[in-house]
């Protein structure tokens, strides 16, 4: 019985390839349309023989030349880097204390060497191993603030610091719930 089963299986790409190359008729119905099917409507349809198959071999992609090693490991010089927005003494208003800082960096952030950006509010850590050109704050106490970055490399020494700035951030006060944050 195993025989029988295993012939079996072996016939079956065989027999299913048979239906595969089966012949296809094209004929012109009353109306002129051109119609294409396997099985003939009427013994008038013709057999079609199909137009061999246009092929292109594949392109072959030349390979990624292997990166020198001196060029991962060489330590990025940075020429400029400095905290775009908000400006110097800006008034922030947002009940939440949300606002977000871009950063402005020459030559690109090497990323791929493991720097990395620090952001500092009043002279902590508020944000670290950023690698975005931006930072978003939350529920910042009202008050002036200084804000700050630093690029960093993977061993966490500062290459490059930004000027530091200061915001001033202006929230409703539960003492005086009426007040208005327009000026």
């Amino acid at each position: 019985m195993k025989s029988l089963l295993t012939k079996l299986i072996l016939l079956m790409p065989f027999i299913f390839s048979a239906s595969v190359q089966s012949e296809m008729y094209k004929w012109v119905d009353d109306e002129g349309n051109i119609n294409y099917s396997d099985r003939p409507p009427f013994n008038n349809a013709d057999i079609h023989v199909s137009p061999e198959i246009n092929t292109t071999p594949a392109i072959k992609v030349p390979e990624k030349p292997p990166q020198a090693p001196e060029e991962s490991t060489k330590e990025t010089v940075y020429q400029f880097f400095k905290i775009t927005a908000p400006e110097q003494n800006a008034t922030i208003r947002d009940n939440q204390g949300n606002f977000a800082i871009s950063l402005t960096i020459q030559p690109d952030l090497n990323t791929a060497r493991g720097d990395y950006i620090t952001v500092l509010l009043d002279n902590k850590i508020a944000q670290d191993n950023l690698t975005s050109l931006s930072a978003q704050f939350n529920n910042v106490d009202r008050g002036a603030h200084q804000i700050s970055a630093l690029i960093k490399n993977k061993q966490g020494k500062m290459l490059f610091s930004t000027k530091s700035i200061s915001i001033n951030m202006h929230r409703k006060s539960a003492l005086n719930p009426s007040s208005s944050l327009n000026p």
